[in-house]
């Protein structure tokens, strides 16, 4: 499985978990303030998780080191590593996250449950703009980033499966992105058909 895949997994595990429940606010490539980490995926409601996934194709070398972030940043981490990765990973560099793996299939599969971390202040402090930073509020400012993007996503899945397709809706930007691109693609339409009137108009002269 790739990281895509693993991420749709967990997005499924956390839409079922939550079941008639309004789904939680969820992204993608979350910073971890000034640790110099990101999650690969971010879920916030009445606690938070990270998760941090480990493909067949990627190393265990930073993973004490993005745990480490986690556990300060994050109510629960959790570590989901290809089955290839599980008999290297060291007790100690989970820093009391819960380990996951998954089969051939992409099924989840829970080997070890993580504590609950105590969550600073100062570290939601670090998580915060300097904007959000004067208002005060994490979770405001975590539902001001996020909510909208994270509605967008779940309304769009509501009715079928998740695809990796869908991830790039979790991103703030999509939206402005895709205007950008149409955008361009606009403009080399307009000069195709100038190059073209242009070519015609020489050939009319020419002849």
């Amino acid at each position: 499985m790739n990281e895509g895949q693993v991420k749709t997994a967990v997005l499924t595990h956390v839409r079922e978990a939550t079941g008639r429940r309004r789904k939680p606010i969820v992204t993608a490539e979350f910073t971890l303030g000034s640790s110099g980490v990101r999650a690969d995926l971010a879920v916030f409601a009445e606690t938070s998780i990270g998760f941090e996934i480990k493909t067949a194709k990627d190393t265990l070398r930073r993973l004490p080191a993005q745990m480490a972030a986690y556990a300060r940043y994050f109510d629960h981490a959790v570590a989901i590593v290809a089955p290839c990765h599980v008999p290297n990973v060291a007790p100690d560099a989970l820093h009391g996250g819960s380990l996951w793996t998954y089969d051939e299939d992409g099924v989840l599969q829970p080997l070890v449950d993580g504590q609950v971390n105590v969550v600073a202040d100062e570290a939601l402090i670090d998580l915060m703009t300097q904007a959000e930073r004067r208002r005060g509020d994490f979770r405001a400012a975590i539902a001001a980033r996020y909510d909208a993007t994270s509605r967008q996503f779940w309304a769009a899945v509501s009715r079928r499966s998740i695809r990796s397709a869908d991830l790039p809706l979790l991103s703030r930007f999509a939206e402005g992105r895709m205007q950008a691109r149409k955008l361009v693609e606009e403009r080399m339409a307009y000069w195709v058909q100038w190059a073209e009137a242009q070519n015609s108009s020489l050939a009319t002269i020419a002849a």
